[in-house]
């Protein structure tokens, strides 16, 4: 028999499953805190959801809930998670673990023939060449959502022995959701270390936070800190909004953000999608690809930095800038055309495009392209990306 086991960050309602019938708490503690409070979490192989506390007090909240596991399985389950909070004067330390990767919500069966999508002409991640502008609210909805919402488990078949499709009986699936909430009032600082975690902040976020990521996910509305620090490592990445901070991404594979200001992006092997830049944003990046949708009425001024990078750029719809790319060994698409700067021995840049200001209207800013060994695509609107 092959089992197969499908792990699924969002919560999906399937109206013709069974009610999780057993619920476990695992942890449920709550500390004192003061605005002198450091949180530090140490998150690994853990599925957490941030909120905002409303009485001043730190509180862990973790529960788990079965349908169609034995009690000798949920025991064991439960056995290797291990949560454990200290606080030592103004320090409060989780440690938060398991030995396997827990999910929001995780399916189990037995599928000995192998499963399929009900319908056929459905294809995940189809190839497509066009590319568009997409508005700052289209990315904010694919962050609070996606097309795969209502999609994974409810439209799949179990294959017969002749490959015939059939309905899953769900009276025989294993299920699992684990719901574990930090509350952490806005007045303290914060520390997140996370291993194989999910991560996601369930309201705007004022904190003080440094994070460390390594593989996991990290969602969020909106975050606002001049001091944050964010470093990222293969992990999949998206807010609906930034203000403030340094962020580091390695290896994000699955980027987006809705608008960006005073932020400082230093990114490699990476692909980013955002939705509005506005002011006070400087971007250096090594071999990733980039996509800016939108700029702000007063972006003011804009750096991009970059060395093997791919970049979607669409330019300023509404209001007037100037634009300034310079560049080696790059090559620019526009308007069905494509200009190639030529590699130099002594790696001399050269202006490859320039906009002046038309002096007329309000004037947006200044946007500073710097591109060695890339490929720049530019566009008003939706343009054919060109065969490689």
């Amino acid at each position: 028999m092959k089992q197969l086991a499908f792990k699924i960050c969002w919560l999906i309602l399937i109206t013709s499953g069974p009610i999780f019938a057993q619920k476990k708490v695992v942890y449920s503690e709550s500390f004192s805190a003061n605005k002198n409070t450091q949180a530090i979490l140490n998150l690994d192989n853990t599925t957490v959801a941030i909120e905002t506390s409303t009485d001043g007090k730190i509180h862990f909240n973790y529960t788990v809930e079965f349908s169609q596991y034995s009690k000798k399985e949920i025991q064991s389950f439960i056995d290797d998670i291990k949560v454990e909070a200290v606080q030592f004067e103004n320090t409060l330390t989780l440690h938060a673990s398991s030995y396997q990767n827990i999910s929001k919500i995780a399916y189990q069966l037995d599928a000995p023939f192998g499963l399929t999508l009900d319908n056929d002409e459905f294809k995940i991640g189809r190839a497509n060449d066009t590319i568009y502008r997409k508005s700052k609210d289209s990315i904010i909805k694919e962050i609070r959502g996606g097309e795969f919402k209502n999609l994974m488990f409810k439209n799949f078949k179990m294959l017969d022995k002749n490959g015939e499709k059939k309905a899953i009986d769900f009276k025989k699936v294993k299920m699992y959701k684990s719901r574990f909430v930090i509350k952490i009032p806005a007045f303290i600082n914060v520390k997140i270390i996370g291993n194989h975690a999910q991560i996601s902040f369930l309201d705007d976020v004022t904190n003080e936070i440094s994070l460390n990521l390594k593989k996991g996910t990290l969602k969020g509305k909106y975050l606002s800190n001049t001091y944050n620090k964010f470093k990222i490592d293969q992990a999949s990445f998206e807010f609906e909004g930034i203000s403030g901070g340094d962020f580091s991404f390695d290896n994000v594979t699955n980027g987006k953000i809705g608008s960006l200001q005073d932020v400082t992006i230093n990114s490699e092997f990476s692909k980013i999608e955002i939705g509005e830049i506005r002011d006070k944003v400087n971007i250096t990046d090594f071999n990733g690809e980039f996509w800016f949708y939108n700029w702000a009425k007063d972006f003011n001024r804009f750096d991009f930095f970059s060395e093997y990078t791919k970049l979607y750029f669409f330019y300023p719809e509404t209001y007037d800038f100037s634009l300034s790319v310079v560049g080696n060994n790059t090559v620019n698409h526009f308007e069905n055309m494509s200009i190639t700067m030529q590699p130099t021995k002594s790696d001399k840049k050269f202006n490859m495009m320039e906009r002046k200001a038309k002096g007329k209207g309000h004037f947006s800013g200044v946007i500073n392209l710097d591109m060695v060994r890339g490929i720049l695509y530019t566009a008003n609107d939706t343009f054919i990306k060109p065969k490689q």
